[in-house]
């Protein structure tokens, strides 16, 4: 039987502005992540801080209460601008209850060794002394880390980061971060250049290239889904991290879990924020590329609702 999924990390109140509009919305990475995962396992904890303020509860109801705390301070929240070619721009950023998030907050005795905990972007030195913690209640419990491009910055976060690469056992980026992690142009180069258990590079519609110390390298092309209309993109990436580590927790097969993340994602941008995640649920791995393929070929009669609760 898989273990517990846990995410940690900011849950927010977002203001997106694209070209359909301006939503208020429940965001974070650790939200994002938590909820995609969902949609493949029911056992998904979240741990994180929101303030009293903090307007989308019902929301918070889909996962264990005892890992969310309510802090005095006001809630964590984002105003994102997406131009044209879907580029964000962070136009605010108040972090406020978000602070709060600390490395007590993985308690001694929850983790089991099945379980994988993901650390969704956070500051890389708050990261090291979560990454010590789990460590050290529970060191056969799997780690996953996630960074952003803004906490790449000065030497002093690159050295934390390259560190924590090869000391957790998923270390996921994107493309572009994979090249300023390692201050250079190509990313070929910037592979040999990094040291990991499992490191997941993310190149979007084109799939992902894993590397791991059995395997080698692997090119994993993504199964697109096909989508008629864009309509938010506000934490796809951090979505298709929870969408693989639901899809590797339950299938130990990378292809299997590229495809369930690529797939995930992609329906989650056909909606604002969570709607189209929320009541979202395969029945298997398999299911979601048994979709996606009779999608195509015009042979399976289903609909998207046919995998809705």
């Amino acid at each position: 039987m898989a273990g517990s999924l846990f995410f940690i990390g900011h849950v927010s109140v977002d203001t997106v502005e694209n070209v359909h509009g301006r939503h208020i919305q429940p965001g974070g990475a650790a939200l994002h992540a938590a909820v995609a995962a969902r949609t493949l396992v029911g056992d998904v904890k979240l741990a994180s801080v929101v303030g009293k303020d903090y307007q989308f509860m019902d929301i918070l109801s889909f996962f264990p209460q005892r890992y969310l705390k309510i802090s005095s301070l006001p809630s964590t929240r984002f105003r994102i601008r997406y131009d044209e070619r879907w580029d964000a721009h962070y136009i605010e950023a108040e972090y406020g209850a978000g602070k709060r998030i600390s490395p007590t907050m993985i308690s001694t005795g929850c983790l089991k060794q099945d379980d994988v905990i993901h650390i969704s972007p956070l500051p890389p030195v708050k990261v090291e002394k979560i990454i010590n913690r789990i460590i050290e209640v529970s060191p056969k419990t799997k780690i996953s880390v996630n960074t952003w491009i803004g906490y790449i910055k000065g030497r002093k976060n690159r050295k934390i980061l390259k560190q924590q690469a090869s000391k957790v056992d998923f270390f996921i980026i994107n493309d572009s971060e994979a090249k300023k992690l390692t201050e250079t142009q190509s990313l070929s180069t910037a592979l040999r250049l990094l040291n990991a258990k499992t490191l997941v590079v993310t190149l979007g519609e084109l799939g992902a290239i894993i590397i791991t110390e059995k395997e080698g390298v692997q090119m994993v092309p993504a199964l697109s889904f096909p989508v008629k209309k864009i309509v938010d993109t506000t934490g796809a990436g951090d979505a298709w991290c929870g969408a693989f580590l639901a899809a590797y927790t339950l299938s130990k097969d990378f292809v299997k879990s590229v495809t369930a993340a690529s797939v995930i994602s992609s329906i989650k941008c056909t909606g604002w924020g969570f709607n189209k995640l929320l009541k979202l649920k395969f029945r298997s791995v398999e299911s979601i590329a048994e979709y996606v393929i009779g999608l195509r070929e015009g042979s399976l009669q289903k609909r998207l609702s046919d995998y809705y609760l």
